[in-house]
């Protein structure tokens, strides 16, 4: 007589194509969906468009590129976000080309939400409030960090609510990435440092989460092998035109993009959501901040998990170990604060902080259950 075993389930949202190369960019508008559309908005920022990297994706376009918008700001902004929308649908626009780092990406996802369904990023706010079909978005990111370009989410800033409002649905994943790793060759120490940051975040939380599975964990171990095994990171601030150190980058920020998609984050995101919202920290530095402290939380119950990465990272098999090159990574490579009053941070907004990161929507996917409480005590530790 045969017996079943008890497996645990999981169910795997992936990802989108991908198109990867050197000079990969100047292909979207006749060698991908793109060229099927008439008329496209493109979304970007200023310092994107500025150094020349939409440059040839617009030549590409041509005059299909009705509108070329570079209003977005760090962490986006809900009303340019919704007003944007409003333009590129009186324009007929028919499909998104987004060219720049997270928040671009982000943006360019809450236009085509906002658009599928006329209502508010407010509204939208939360898991599968989209539920709509979104128009086609290629995404080129020019930053190795968040991963947009792979995942479900876009995070927008309410700057009027202070608040970020967060938007998980499968509907955002974008029809497309074009990973072009000469897209980043120009991308200042300070930006490719907080980046990378926020990847091996990804990677870290994703591997571990409550809803880890062994495609997110490939995904997951690959990012890290590539951002701290083969030194990616320090490779491209050591010689910042090493194209294939940035490719190394972008391919590891993709991929904990993808481990995010199927496997979602933890207690680390939902500290560094309120921190960006309030004090206006950047999300990669507010990730460093917190990864240390909730790394060794989260210890209690996964450290075989965090030991099983020492070979993949080049050291020994032990969580302490494991923990200790990670801190090495943020702190030292990446030249992270130890201290939120290093980045502004008033003692008085630690409450706030705390209560805002308890009931934020990546918490309950902890490895360990964190309340307030124990929030407020990471919070502190690290003030």
């Amino acid at each position: 007589m045969t017996t079943t075993p008890a497996l645990p389930s999981f169910q795997h949202t992936p990802s989108c194509p991908v198109v990867f190369g050197v000079g990969a960019a100047a292909t979207v508008g006749d060698k991908t969906l793109l060229k099927k559309h008439e008329r496209v908005l493109v979304v970007t920022d200023v310092a994107v468009r500025g150094a020349g990297l939409c440059d040839a994706a617009l030549a590409g376009l041509g005059a299909r590129a009705v509108i070329v918008d570079d209003g977005v700001v760090p962490d986006g902004d809900v009303a340019h976000v919704e007003a944007l929308a409003a333009r590129a649908k009186d324009q007929g626009v028919t499909a998104v080309l987004a060219i720049g780092g997270g928040s671009v990406i982000d943006s360019a996802k809450g236009v085509g939400a906002v658009i599928a369904t006329g209502k508010t990023l407010a509204e939208l706010e939360g898991v599968a409030k989209v539920r709509a079909k979104v128009l086609p978005i290629v995404a080129v990111p020019t930053t190795s960090g968040t991963g947009s370009e792979a995942t479900q989410f876009a995070v927008i800033k309410d700057k009027g609510a202070g608040a970020k409002r967060i938007i998980v649905d499968a509907s955002v994943i974008p029809a497309l990435a074009v990973l072009d790793p000469s897209l980043l060759v120009g991308l200042p120490a300070s930006v490719t440092k907080a980046t990378a940051t926020d990847a091996v975040t990804h990677a870290l939380e994703a591997l571990v989460s409550r809803m880890a599975n062994p495609i997110g964990h490939a995904l997951a171990t690959e990012a890290l092998r590539l951002m701290l095994g083969e030194r990616a990171l320090a490779r491209a601030l050591a010689a910042p035109d090493d194209v294939a150190a940035r490719a190394d980058c972008l391919v590891a920020a993709h991929l904990a993009g993808g481990a995010v998609n199927t496997s979602m984050l933890g207690a680390c995101h939902a500290l560094a959501h309120p921190l960006g919202a309030m004090a206006g920290v950047p999300h990669g530095i507010a990730n460093g901040l917190f990864l240390e402290p909730v790394l060794l939380a989260n210890a209690a119950k996964v450290a075989g998990r965090y030991a099983a990465l020492g070979p993949v990272i080049g050291v020994a098999a032990d969580a302490s170990a494991v923990m200790d090159a990670v801190a090495a990574f943020v702190h030292d490579t990446a030249s992270v604060p130890r201290r939120l009053r290093d980045v502004g941070v008033a003692e008085a907004t630690l409450p706030a902080l705390a209560a805002a990161a308890a009931a934020d929507p990546d918490l309950p996917t902890n490895p360990v259950r964190l309340d307030e409480a124990a929030l407020m005590t990471i919070l502190r530790a690290r003030w």
